[in-house]
């Protein structure tokens, strides 16, 4: 080595500015920078996932907790059409169709649409039978005529057999009079509750869609009859009643009634109608105390045509008759 390439005495050799150690560290931290990266890539993927399929099984458990069987036991002659979900990381928008059978035909009678958030209230969006009800009094039927807002068919009532009326419809009259084109629903009220068995022995099977189960108590009913001062206030809207669908094969009988109270308990459980479910079971309990257990029926929704339904015209148990859709046979 010369003597110009020597270092200085006490001079000392820098490494860290020499080309080559720069490219080591160069490349070291562009190592550890995709080492971070795919950490931080890594570690959010799983957090995310873990989110979404938490969130997806909190969501699903709550749609369980909607459960149909609900309307298969509410709503009079009303089914339900089927129900589509669509899914968000944190609520499902969920529509549900219903249905009423007439005759041989089937409509749609109504469509609601949910938000089911992953906590907290679900809430209503959308109700094609309208939010809000209105009641408009009818001089020709002389009584409160509810319409459906989503077909504009009339809605049933029924009226209770202990309860006193300053009026009871007997829409029968202006049925049978119907084009026998047309399929008709009727609601039928009878004067005193029966059996299945009962209902079975004099209304027959035939053209009889579903049956109205007796779930309000003696209490209920005095405290009704001493503070509601108005027909309409005293009626059983369609919608709101308990009771369930009948088919003509096999016909209906007692089994019926207990395979009724089998849901009741079961939907007790779980779902977003504990307390009404709760009360039709008490009613039902306080009722069959003078039937051995039997549960008993107040009413029946019947259709057809207008030949079909006129032997339920003069029958001497039906206090009320309510006419409800009606569509064309064809």
């Amino acid at each position: 080595m010369t003597d110009n390439n020597k270092p200085k005495k006490g001079e000392e050799i820098n490494f860290m500015s020499s080309p080559s150690f720069q490219k080591v560290v160069k490349k070291s931290r562009r190592k550890q920078t995709i080492k971070y990266v795919f950490i931080a890539v890594l570690t959010t993927t799983i957090l995310l996932t873990i989110l979404f399929m938490g969130s997806q099984y909190i969501l699903t458990k709550r749609i369980e907790n909607q459960d149909s069987l609900y309307n298969s036991v509410h709503g009079a002659n009303i089914s339900d059409g089927g129900t589509t979900y669509n899914y968000n990381l944190f609520s499902i928008t969920e529509e549900t169709t219903y249905r009423k059978t007439i005759g041989d035909r089937s409509i749609l009678w109504d469509k609601k649409t949910e938000k089911i958030p992953l906590f907290g209230k679900i809430d209503t969006i959308e109700k094609g039978s309208g939010m809000v009800e209105v009641n408009t009094l009818n001089e020709e039927a002389k009584r409160y005529v509810r319409y459906n807002d989503f077909n504009n068919e009339r809605k049933i009532d029924f009226y209770y057999p202990s309860l006193s009326y300053d009026y009871l419809p007997q829409e029968f009259d202006s049925t049978v009079n119907l084009e026998n084109n047309a399929l008709i629903e009727v609601a039928l009220s009878f004067k005193e509750p029966m059996t299945i068995s009962e209902v079975a022995d004099i209304l027959g099977h035939e053209n009889v869609n579903w049956l109205w189960v007796d779930t309000t108590t003696a209490t209920q009913m005095e405290r009704m009859e001493r503070n509601l001062d108005r027909d309409s206030l005293k009626t059983k809207g369609g919608g709101g009643a308990f009771g369930f669908q009948v088919t003509p094969e096999p016909p209906y009988s007692e089994e019926n009634g207990q395979r009724f109270i089998n849901i009741l308990e079961q939907l007790i459980k779980k779902g977003s109608h504990k307390s009404s479910i709760k009360d039709a079971l008490k009613g039902i309990k306080d009722n069959t105390q003078t039937t051995k257990g039997k549960i008993r029926i107040n009413g029946a929704v019947v259709t057809g045509t207008a030949m079909e339904l006129k032997r339920f015209q003069n029958l001497d148990f039906i206090r009320a008759s309510v006419l409800g859709a009606t569509i064309d046979k064809y």
